[in-house]
């Protein structure tokens, strides 16, 4: 398989025609500092090479310290690269605006945390979607900020969690769409 995406390459033998996971050499690692064949970077005897910053391509730092806007292509953390901007063009997940990112924003996690923005907890794209707790089922807020305590998955009441519900002793299994017993959810025919 030729590996034709744009992106670094191997990680483990630096061939660009195909990543680590592929890789005819796995198991014999090449360092990043040397080249050399059978060693890690951090095992490397030779003097450190300069670092290159991902963001802008100089050399000397790397891409967290880096002071340029980034007006080029930048490394991602996913191993991908993206188009033009580096950081003063990501999109904030907690609230949606550009130009910095969610551990950056000064918003506070008023307007919804995680989760209102494109992408973040609970939400992802779409982030006008209403939010939905995992613990009551209700919606407008998620578990975290939770007041009504845990519902139970088995038989939708709120009080308890599935594994403790008296239902389930019986050997009942409780719709949690119509809360009829006798089947489950995925099998509810209202």
């Amino acid at each position: 398989m030729d590996y034709q995406s744009g992106g670094r390459g191997c990680f483990n033998c630096g061939d660009a025609s195909h990543q680590a996971r592929d890789c005819p050499k796995k198991g014999t690692p090449t360092c990043y500092n040397c080249g050399g064949q059978g060693h890690v970077s951090r095992e490397c005897t030779a003097a450190p090479k300069e670092k290159t910053c991902y963001r802008c391509g100089q050399g000397g730092h790397i891409s967290r310290d880096c002071t340029s806007a980034g007006s080029g292509d930048s490394y991602t953390p996913s191993g991908g690269y993206s188009g033009g901007g580096g950081a003063s063009s990501q999109e904030c997940y907690k609230c949606g605006q550009v130009g910095h990112i969610a551990r950056n924003c000064s918003q506070g996690y008023s307007s919804g945390g995680y989760g209102s923005g494109a992408g973040g907890y609970g939400g992802g794209y779409g982030g006008n979607r209403q939010q939905t707790c995992y613990s009551c089922g209700g919606f407008g807020h998620m578990a975290r900020d939770c007041t009504q305590g845990q519902k139970c998955y088995n038989c939708g009441e709120v009080g308890h969690v599935s594994r403790d519900c008296p239902t389930e002793v019986k050997g009942e299994r409780v719709c949690y769409k119509c809360k009829q017993p006798g089947h489950v959810q995925a099998a509810c025919p209202n």
